[in-house]
């Protein structure tokens, strides 16, 4: 018995020594807090994130292109013959009496604009009979580089959801729409339009400029700003 313990001590002694001289894990030294008496944390860097873009907006003067300006709607809104489908409206329209339609003119503080501008404030038939509104501009001959431009919106604080759109009477008084619609809705960002017109090139027809509800016309004050009519200087007739 007594030379079976020694046997057994002599092993257990044998194995401490070779423990000893084992090789030692290396790891990574930790930072020491020795008030803590701890490992200090180790502080991640937070990356630095980049700013989105700021939101694009159309708030900027449209007249630059005024030196090719050959025609402005607004000054001439009440040369033009505004209809709502069934019945002519007066120009500019009475204040407050907006439920057959209304047509009138904003200055460019009752829009909030930062620069100069004719609006127009169309508002289409609130009786829910039309649903619309036209206004026919005196007659006039189309070259190839006319485009039309605008600018649309909703007046300030309403909320309308239109679609407005641009169509012409021929010389013998037919009604033609065969421009892109352009629905609006007042989330939206100001619509910069900016349309070629070479169809009508020379042809002498009466512009219409026209916006209908899309199924509520409550609250539905649309805004043309400056529409008008730019004659590009680059752009000649294709010759034969």
């Amino acid at each position: 018995m007594r030379i079976r313990l020694i046997s057994l001590l002599t092993l257990v002694f044998l194995s401490a020594c070779n423990s000893s001289q084992a090789t030692p894990q290396i790891t990574d030294p930790q930072p020491f807090d020795p008030a803590q008496d701890r490992p200090a944390p180790v502080f991640t860097a937070i990356p630095t994130l980049t700013p989105p873009p700021p939101t694009p907006t159309f708030g900027v003067p449209p007249l630059d292109d005024s030196e090719n300006i050959v025609y402005y709607f607004a000054p001439d809104m009440c040369n033009a013959k505004w209809v709502n489908n069934g019945k002519e409206l007066p120009c500019p329209g009475v204040h407050g009496q907006i439920s057959s339609g209304y047509v009138g003119s904003l200055t460019s503080a009752e829009m909030s604009l930062g620069y100069q501008a004719n609006s127009l404030l169309t508002i289409p038939s609130q009786d829910h009979n039309f649903y619309a509104i036209f206004g026919t501009f005196p007659a006039r001959k189309i070259e190839f580089a006319d485009f039309f431009r605008a600018q649309l919106y909703c007046m300030p604080k309403s909320q309308c959801d239109v679609t407005f759109s641009l169509g012409y009477y021929d010389s013998s008084g037919k009604f033609y729409e065969p421009f892109p619609a352009w629905p609006y809705n007042y989330t939206e960002l100001p619509r910069l339009i900016n349309f070629p017109l070479d169809i009508l090139a020379g042809k002498t027809v009466q512009l219409t400029l026209i916006v209908r509800d899309n199924g509520n016309p409550s609250d539905d004050f649309a805004v043309w700003v400056e529409p008008r009519i730019f004659r590009h200087p680059d752009v000649s007739t294709p010759t034969s």
